[in-house]
């Protein structure tokens, strides 16, 4: 009897080994197919094509805070404009996938006016990045809503118009005086870029905030640019 009981307990001591290590395997395989799949899930992320899209803030933008749009007179003509800073914040639900990064990014101003263009500074930051894109330029010729859109691959230059009167198009951007002293009031960073090409963005993560800050750095003229702004961003 008690032989019979020794071997009894001997063989389900043995199956139960045998399943506990089916169980393992069979745990170890789960996990590796997991994984895999997520290797292969960032592969695919990571090797798609590259897609441009456009994303904009439609709020008006006014030159500076304060400002009477069509009498400057009425009210402050120096300053950081309103809003400080204009914002297009991307995400996965509403950007671009997780690990996408900058191809090539180009902003557009929407229906700008100013009195006297020359004034009129535009910073665009991004992350740690930022890039004085358009400074000093437009001389004392009024713009009306022209739309202008910045593109470091457009073969013709803003400069002439320090000359002549500005219309819209599609320009290279352009900081007139380089890297030189324009400053942005906080919370624009300090020290920021004077560099004007947009190509400074590019290999950054296409998602985040997208910042726009916008000053008039001078008295007695003022405007708006009363369409907003845009983005359009190609990412891979």
């Amino acid at each position: 009897m008690t032989s019979t009981r020794t071997a009894t307990t001997q063989k389900t001591n043995r199956n139960l080994g045998a399943l506990a290590a089916l169980v393992a395997l069979a745990t170890t395989l789960a996990l590796a197919a997991l994984m895999a799949l997520g290797a292969s899930a960032d592969k695919a992320e990571a090797g798609t094509a590259a897609v441009t899209r456009t994303f904009s803030n439609v709020a008006q933008i006014k030159m500076p805070s304060g400002a009477v749009a069509g009498d400057c007179s009425a009210g402050p003509t120096q300053g950081a404009a309103v809003p400080y800073p204009s914002r297009i914040p991307l995400s996965q639900s509403y950007g671009f996938s997780r690990s996408s990064r900058v191809l090539d990014v180009n902003l557009t101003l929407k229906n700008y006016t100013h009195t006297f263009p020359d004034d009129v500074d535009v910073l665009l930051v991004h992350g740690t990045k930022s890039r004085t894109v358009l400074s000093d330029v437009g001389g004392g010729y009024d713009v009306n809503n022209v739309n202008l859109t910045l593109d470091d691959e457009s073969p013709t230059s803003l400069l002439p118009f320090d000359n002549s009167q500005m219309v819209s198009g599609t320009f290279k951007p352009l900081n007139k005086a380089g890297q030189d002293n324009d400053q942005f009031p906080s919370p624009a960073p300090n020290p920021h870029d004077g560099t004007q090409y947009l190509a400074g963005f590019d290999g950054m993560r296409a998602n985040g905030d997208w910042q726009l800050y916008v000053q008039d750095d001078a008295g007695g003229d003022c405007g708006t640019i009363a369409g907003g702004w845009s983005l359009t961003i190609t990412a891979r």
